[in-house]
């Protein structure tokens, strides 16, 4: 519609521009006049229309060239005929810089549209680890709401249960998450089944009087509902709201990614919640489960690995051309088979712990060597969060056991001090070896594990806060640990952090 107008009020303007120039003598030229038109076409971005304006200025400032002369009884003025040709001159430079402008302007906007695009990406790649740093459904969802303000660029933004839940969370663009004790509105109740049923996201405004409703409950001018659905179970809805502005389509666009990483993690800590609390009564059946994810993980690796070859290659172009929303989808799609792969692992070695089927095979290990190449492995993750990772080895520590299993483990073990370290802190892997071991001490100066989880840090999806992941990298080390005729421990660090010492057989002691 703006775009419109302008092209209306050039044209006006080079009509009038024109009107003038034919009234006024032939040494007193005003097509000066009709370059306005030129540059407030300009505005509209449109070269088409600028291209238009030109060739009427053109036009316009021949014809009054000879209704001038007509006149005067065709009599010429050399004074006249000069300034025509310096007009047209002028009109054809204001058009072409028009045009340049245009053109110069459209990249530039295409390389902030790619930008801002790229840093979208990326935010939502961060706010996915955040999100899924952990097994509990209250702490997940603690973590969505987290999110979502910084991801959504919203003011704030709200937790709603489906059905009659009360428990509503809210958080800030500071990250402050707050419970609200108090029952949800009917008219927020009834945006959570709307859009639920509707399965999409969902921009409220007040033009219609639910919208309005919700609204002035919120105090906003604007919000975003955001529902959670796993396959056809609405687990809730985020709302984000906006206090001065509407969310535009790529927060709609980012909002629909989000929701998907939202719903894969809350899924999967509700299924490790309700693992948990089933623990002591499925005991009985322990030996089932166990044969049941055992088959279940050694069947997925197939699978899963030709599905995500086929994906890459579709990612790198194999099949053609993707559209850029496909793309998109494509790369989380890739990254979601990645989780569940590295699931499918973890719960198959869980298994084969359990089971007692593992038969490890023993080799000398040089675990300074290992140390460092695990550290020159995981620096591109520490630099992406910048925390300064060291390792610190002496000449040879040999020990006997598998390599990949005792490369897993401490590997899990920095892994871990990196998630649960702030930025601009630090990671330290030392090995050292004495007379009859050998040992791998991680430090860290991050937060530390709460004194209440130290006692069952290395279980089982263990509810210590440095489990992290899976709740089962821990236990893993522990087995490992085990298997090699070692120990694994925990110590608090002073004044903040910890300490994992992972101690080992010397190789000949």
């Amino acid at each position: 519609m703006r775009s419109r107008a302008l092209a209306a009020g050039a044209f006006a303007l080079l009509i009038g521009a024109f009107v003038v120039d034919a009234l006024t003598p032939q040494t007193l030229v005003v097509a000066i006049l009709l370059d306005v038109p030129i540059v407030l076409a300009a505005l509209t971005q449109s070269r088409r229309l600028t291209f238009a304006l030109v060739v009427a200025a053109l036009a316009a400032d021949v014809a009054a060239a000879f209704l001038d002369a007509a006149h005067d009884g065709y009599r010429w003025e050399p004074v006249g005929v000069g300034d025509r040709v310096l007009s047209m001159l002028s009109i054809v430079l204001v058009g072409y810089l028009s045009t340049e402008v245009q053109e110069r302007a459209e990249r530039v906007g295409r390389l902030a549209a790619q930008e801002a695009r790229a840093r979208r990406e990326a935010a939502l790649a961060g706010a996915a680890d955040r999100v899924r740093a952990s097994l509990s459904p209250e702490l997940v969802t603690r973590a969505i709401v987290r999110e979502a303000p910084r991801l959504l660029d919203a003011d704030a933004a709200f937790w709603y249960p489906a059905g009659d839940g009360d428990v509503v969370f809210v958080a800030d663009p500071g990250g402050d998450v707050e419970l609200l004790d108090a029952r949800p509105p009917p008219e927020i109740v009834s945006l959570t089944h709307r859009v639920g049923e509707d399965r999409s996201v969902s921009v409220v405004r007040s033009l219609d009087p639910v919208g309005r409703l919700v609204l002035d409950h919120l105090r906003a001018r604007s919000a975003l509902a955001v529902p959670l659905i796993d396959r056809d179970r609405v687990l809730g809805a985020i709302v984000a709201t906006y206090a001065a502005t509407e969310p535009d389509d790529s927060v709609v666009s980012a909002a629909r990614a989000f929701a998907s990483v939202a719903v894969n993690a809350l899924a999967q800590a509700r299924l490790f919640a309700t693992l948990a609390e089933r623990n002591e009564a499925l005991n009985e059946r322990q030996d089932v489960i166990r044969d049941l994810v055992y088959a279940l993980s050694h069947d997925l690796r197939t699978p899963l690995a030709a599905l995500s070859m086929t994906l890459r290659q579709a990612a790198d172009g194999a099949y053609g051309a993707l559209p850029d929303a496909y793309a998109g989808v494509l790369r989380e799609s890739l990254i979601s088979v990645d989780d569940l792969a590295r699931l499918a692992e973890t719960l198959l070695l869980v298994a084969r712990f359990e089971s007692g089927e593992r038969r490890t095979e023993r080799e000398p290990v040089d675990l300074a060597a290992l140390a460092h190449e695990i550290a020159s492995e995981m620096r591109a993750l520490a630099d992406a969060r910048a925390i300064a990772l060291r390792a610190h080895t002496g000449d040879v520590a040999m020990t006997r056991g598998s390599r990949g299993e005792l490369k897993r483990a401490i590997a899990n073990l920095v892994a871990n001090a990196l998630q649960h370290t702030p930025r601009g802190g630090s990671v330290d892997v030392t090995v050292s070896a004495s007379r009859e071991v050998v040992e791998v001490v991680v430090t860290d100066d991050g937060y530390g594990v709460d004194a209440r989880a130290r006692a069952t840090l290395f279980q089982r999806f263990s509810s210590g806060a440095r489990a992290g992941g899976t709740g089962l990298g821990l236990y893993i080390v522990r087995r490992i640990a085990e298997e090699t005729a070692g120990t694994v421990a925990y110590e608090p660090r002073e004044p903040r952090g910890s300490v994992f010492r992972l101690t080992l057989p010397k190789a000949g002691a």
